[in-house]
């Protein structure tokens, strides 16, 4: 592990200068940057896919990509809410659509990439906290000397724009949209596209969090699709591991932020902290008010997920992120 740091500071608003150290090894998002390809040199299983390896010619350039472009996120966010609610609209005075098979589709599709996702990245996330403990894996950002895992987190931010198509199905199905969805949905896009180009070791919990409850939750609708019957508790599991994972989010983001304010090298921008803390409260307080809502309080009985995102076939079914 490399032990030399990286010391700059960084101006609030021009008014306040903060101390803001990186890991000099690490914040590697550059033109001369070499990939390292002997796969035995990472943890993780020790093996690649073409797709991967495909990746190391052109990863520098595309990831430099991301830094000129990653503020089309927002266009692409205004247009999805303007689609969405043109469409709701339009379905006011129409009949629903049966989409049954093509959510199936979609809800299988999304497992197997979550799945995949999972299996390239859990593995270092787990070496490097046997190894280098907890805080090692929010402040150093070693993942990225990994060219697979580099391919993921790639992915993953991508993803966020096809992801937007869930709310497809909720609209044409003239299933219950309720603010929560899409507006996670947009946040959630907008925050990894803008994360992504800084390379922030809290992008590993991010990322990791988000694979494996994916795999967990979408591989629970592609059966529900397909009429399976699952025990309720399933449900009652994946809304817990939801505020779970908002939860972690935030407490990362605070203690890398707290511990760059102290002056100690924390591979992230205080950008990308401060809006990190913002959304996990947010969003901690918003999943902790629907669990709440639909667990604690004396109400008519609900179906548990049924209000959070698209994928159960009887409701809307929500997505963490």
């Amino acid at each position: 592990m490399a032990t030399n740091v990286m010391k700059n500071t960084y101006s609030l608003f021009g008014l306040i200068e903060l101390p803001d150290y990186r890991y000099t090894n690490y914040h590697i998002i550059n033109e001369s940057h070499s990939w390292n390809t002997d796969v035995t040199k990472f943890a993780g299983f020790q093996n690649s896919f073409a797709f991967e390896r495909a990746f190391v010619p052109i990863g520098n350039w595309v990831q430099l990509q991301t830094q000129l472009y990653w503020s089309y996120c927002f266009p692409i966010s205004i247009a999805y809410v303007l689609i969405i609610f043109g469409i709701k609209h339009l379905m006011h005075n129409r009949q629903a659509f049966n989409l049954r098979k093509l959510l199936m589709l979609w809800n299988l599709f999304l497992a197997i990439f979550s799945i995949l996702g999972t299996y390239r990245c859990l593995p270092e996330f787990i070496h490097i906290i046997q190894t280098d403990g907890i805080r090692a894996s929010y402040t150093k950002s070693t993942y990225y000397a990994d060219y697979r895992l580099s391919v993921w987190y790639l992915f993953f931010t991508v993803s966020k724009a096809f992801e937007l198509i869930d709310t497809m199905f909720i609209v044409l199905r003239k299933s219950k949209l309720i603010p929560l969805h899409w507006i996670h949905h947009i946040l959630t896009l907008n925050f990894s596209w803008f994360v992504f180009t800084d390379v922030p070791a809290t992008a590993r919990w991010m990322v990791c969090m988000n694979f494996f409850v994916h795999s967990l939750m979408y591989t629970y609708y592609a059966l529900k699709a397909l009429k399976f019957q699952i025990p309720r508790q399933i449900n009652v599991t994946i809304t817990t591991l939801q505020v779970t994972q908002m939860f972690a989010g935030l407490y990362i983001n605070y203690d890398c932020l707290r511990r760059k304010l102290m002056g100690y090298p924390v591979d992230t921008s205080y950008s990308v902290v401060l809006t990190g803390v913002t959304l996990y409260g947010l969003f901690a307080i918003l999943f902790m008010n629907f669990f709440i809502r639909t667990y604690l309080l004396p109400t008519k009985p609900i179906q548990i997920l049924s209000d959070i995102n698209h994928n159960h076939y009887k409701g809307v079914v929500k997505k963490c992120q």
